[in-house]
């Protein structure tokens, strides 16, 4: 079970009547997670022998003790993860792993991505995080593109749209779009599903009428967890290389998709 749904169901259960013995096993677990608590040690909390606390721990928040642990240790991991700068190695010890192979293990079956990707998937924003939490069974098969873009005609104020475009096909509306409300602003296309992908920007310039300049890039390799960076520079369009005729046209066109 993920350790979400884990701690919900404690949650849920602790709403009705609780023996205190099982209250102490709780609040013993919290406060001493990174410890190597034995069995025997949770029976003590509850002053009941391991075998009787197991059997009413589970009667009453409807898992095993063990498992409450283990939820425990990684929502905890989870937290140094994105909050500090511990190595995994420091991580899994101050969460009550001694083998750094275990701790990765039990984090990438519960989550679905190692302690790195679920690290460097800060870059992508909560939303990702939040994605990647919600089902212990899904892989974590998203990643990123962010960069920079550079005006030959100097108009930095002005709005960029970029797109990216699966390599796959040729044609078609773009897969993620992002409109960059400055040119000079960094920007990035989050939840780019893994594979090979063109990047375009397009913007108008309002120093010419009807003008519009625009970018290309790729294809780059997006990989699960990642966050590729490109630089683009913004040219008129007659200049821009395009791998495809229509791909390029659609990519003309996104301001006024996003207007409609």
């Amino acid at each position: 079970m993920h350790n979400l749904s884990a701690t919900r169901c404690i949650r849920r259960k602790r709403g009705r009547s609780m023996r205190i013995e099982i209250e102490h096993v709780i609040e013993g677990i919290r406060e001493r997670y990174e410890e190597p608590l034995s069995l025997h040690d949770l029976g003590e909390m509850a002053r009941l022998t391991p075998f009787h606390m197991a059997r009413v721990f589970r009667e009453q928040t409807g898992l095993p003790p063990a498992q409450f642990l283990t939820a425990v240790r990684l929502e905890a991991a989870k937290q140094h993860l994105l909050r500090t700068d511990l190595s995994i190695a420091d991580i899994s010890l101050q969460v009550g792993y001694m083998s750094i192979g275990s701790f990765t293990t039990r984090f990438s079956k519960t989550f679905g991505v190692s302690p790195g990707q679920y690290r460097r998937m800060t870059e992508l924003g909560p939303d990702a995080v939040e994605f990647a939490a919600g089902s212990a069974d899904a892989s974590y098969t998203y990643g990123s593109v962010r960069g920079r873009l550079h005006r030959e005609d100097g108009l930095d104020h002005v709005p960029v749209f970029v797109a990216a475009f699966h390599a796959a096909r040729s044609s078609g509306r773009p897969a993620r779009c992002y409109r960059v409300v400055r040119s000079s602003d960094p920007w990035t296309i989050a939840h780019v599903p893994a594979g090979r992908w063109y990047v375009e920007a397009v913007s108008l310039s309002p120093s010419r009428k009807d003008s519009v300049v625009a970018g290309s890039m790729g294809p780059v390799d997006v990989t699960p967890g990642a966050s590729i960076e490109v630089d683009m520079a913004l040219v008129p369009s007659q200049r821009v290389r395009t791998a495809d005729s229509e791909r390029c046209s659609l990519a003309f066109a996104l301001p006024e998709l996003y207007a409609s």
